[in-house]
């Protein structure tokens, strides 16, 4: 009997650690895929603003910083949305956090109107919605 618990313990213990091992792999596909996505972003963004060196090297620390805010935000909008019924009461909410959305949004955009021109600017919500379609539209296929 002793025989068989401890073979019984080892092969628990190999499944674990196969476990381990395919999720780990699962995950760094994911993020290396999360990567990929990422740079295709920049690339696209940066293209489409028609980016020199110096502004890139200007344009990017604030954007990241703008889109991880941007995230953020997003996720605690989903979180709420969860919890929520369809009265009164989530309609005003969805509009605190439409008004936090665009107070976000004012914030970034006197900051980028210190690195881009207005052409710029005004190009750049464009080029992000630009590159949400094209990402929706290759997940379709």
């Amino acid at each position: 009997m002793k025989s068989f618990m401890s073979m019984f313990y080892k092969s628990n213990k190999f499944l674990i650690l196969l476990l381990f091992i395919v999720l780990g792999s699962a995950a760094n596909i994911f993020a290396q895929r999360a990567e990929k996505i990422e740079k295709l972003k920049m690339d696209f963004i940066a293209e489409k603003l028609n980016l020199s060196t110096q502004t890139a090297n200007d344009f990017w620390p604030v954007y990241n910083e703008y889109d991880n805010a941007k995230q953020i935000l997003f996720s605690k909008f989903r979180a709420q949305k969860q919890n929520e019924k369809d009265d009164l009461q989530a309609v005003e909410h969805r509009m605190e956090r439409e008004k936090e959305f665009l107070e976000l949004r004012e914030k970034y955009i006197n900051r980028f109107s210190k690195i881009l021109t207005p052409v710029q600017l005004s190009d750049l919500h464009r080029a992000e919605r630009d590159f949400k379609n094209l990402v929706l539209r290759k997940i379709k296929r």
